[in-house]
C-alpha cells in the first residue's frame, strides 16, 4: 500500500514538473511577441502613405499592400490574392512596419532600383506584369511608380 502512494506522488511530482517546463518556453514566446511588436509600433515610418499594387499573369494573381498615417494613427491592409492571405488591423501594421522598417526614402522620384529593393522586402518576384507604387513622405511630397511589361 505505501508503495502505491510513493508511485502516486512520484507521479504527480513528474506531472508537475513536465507541466512547468511545456509552459516556461510557451510564455516566453509570448513575451517575445509582445516586444517585437511593441518595438515595431514604436517605430515611426517616414510615409503618410504608401500602396504597393504589383500584378503577376491573370487578374486573381495580384498583391496589394497599404499603410496609412495620419493625425497620429496608423492603419495597414495587405492582401495576397495569389496565396489567399489577407492581413488587417494589428497583424498587417505589424508586417507593414516590418517590411518598410529598412526602407530608403526615395530621392526626386521612384527608380527602377527602388522598386525591386521594395519587392525585395515583401518578398515578391520581379517578374510582374504590372507594378505601381504610391509613396507620401513625411513633409506630404508624393511619389508614384508605375510600370507594365
Amino acid at each position: 500500500m505505501m508503495c502505491w502512494k510513493k508511485a502516486g506522488q512520484i507521479g504527480v511530482l513528474l506531472f508537475m514538473l513536465s507541466g512547468c517546463q511545456s509552459i516556461e518556453p510557451l510564455q516566453q514566446t509570448h513575451e517575445a511577441e509582445a516586444e517585437s511588436l511593441s518595438a515595431v509600433q514604436m517605430k515611426e515610418l517616414p510615409f503618410q502613405h504608401v500602396h504597393l499594387h504589383v500584378q503577376y499573369g491573370q487578374k486573381n494573381e495580384l498583391y496589394e499592400a497599404t499603410y496609412r498615417q495620419a493625425s497620429g494613427k496608423e492603419e495597414a491592409l495587405i492582401r495576397d490574392h495569389m496565396n489567399g492571405v489577407r492581413y488587417e488591423g494589428e497583424e498587417a501594421l505589424r508586417e507593414m512596419k516590418m517590411k518598410l522598417n529598412d526602407m530608403s526614402i526615395p530621392s526626386a522620384k521612384i527608380n527602377e532600383a527602388y522598386v525591386n529593393e521594395l519587392l525585395a522586402a515583401f518578398n515578391l518576384d520581379d517578374d510582374y506584369e504590372r507594378i505601381q507604387v504610391d509613396l507620401k513622405l513625411e513633409d506630404g511630397t508624393k511619389r508614384t511608380f508605375q510600370k507594365k511589361k
